[in-house]
C-alpha cells in the first residue's frame, strides 16, 4: 500500500491478513484483550480463509493462540470452520499439554484443556468435536 505523493514520497506499510491478524488478537487474549472483545471480533469474520488459516495454524507455535482460536471457532460454529483439519492433524505440536489457565476463575474446558470466563462458558455437548479426529 502506498500512500498519494510524489515518488520519494511513498512509503509502504505491510498488513496482516484477516486470519493473521485474528491470530495476532489471540496473542493478546486476555492480558489486553477480553474474551468478549475477541470474540466478538470473529463474529464479524464470516468469510476467513479455511487453506490460508490451515496454513497460520501450522506456523503458529503458540498453544495458547492455537487452543483459542479452535475453541472461539468452535463456538461460532461458522463453514470455514467445518474446513479445517482437527488440532491434532497440524502438526507434533497439535494442542500442546496440559492445562493453560486464561481467565482467573473461569471454567476449564474439557476439550480444549483452557479456562474460559464463566460468562463465555458453553457446555461442550452444545458444540461440534473437532478435536478428537
Amino acid at each position: 500500500m502506498q500512500a498519494p505523493g510524489r515518488q520519494q514520497d511513498f512509503w509502504s506499510v505491510t498488513l496482516s491478513s484477516p486470519e493473521r491478524a485474528y491470530l495476532e488478537v489471540l496473542m493478546d487474549v486476555p492480558e489486553t484483550v477480553s474474551f468478549e472483545h475477541a470474540n466478538q471480533l470473529l463474529q464479524g469474520m464470516t468469510t476467513l480463509s479455511p487453506r490460508r488459516m490451515e496454513q497460520l495454524l501450522r506456523k503458529c507455535t503458540s498453544v495458547k493462540v492455537r487452543r483459542l482460536f479452535y475453541w472461539m471457532a468452535e463456538r461460532n460454529n461458522y463453514a470455514w470452520f467445518k474446513k479445517l483439519p482437527a488440532p491434532k492433524a497440524l502438526d507434533a505440536l497439535g494442542l500442546g499439554s496440559g492445562n493453560r489457565v486464561l481467565a482467573k476463575d473461569g471454567r476449564l474446558d474439557s476439550k480444549y484443556r483452557i479456562t474460559i470466563p464463566e460468562e463465555m462458558w458453553t457446555a461442550p455437548a452444545l458444540t461440534t468435536d473437532k478435536s478428537a479426529s
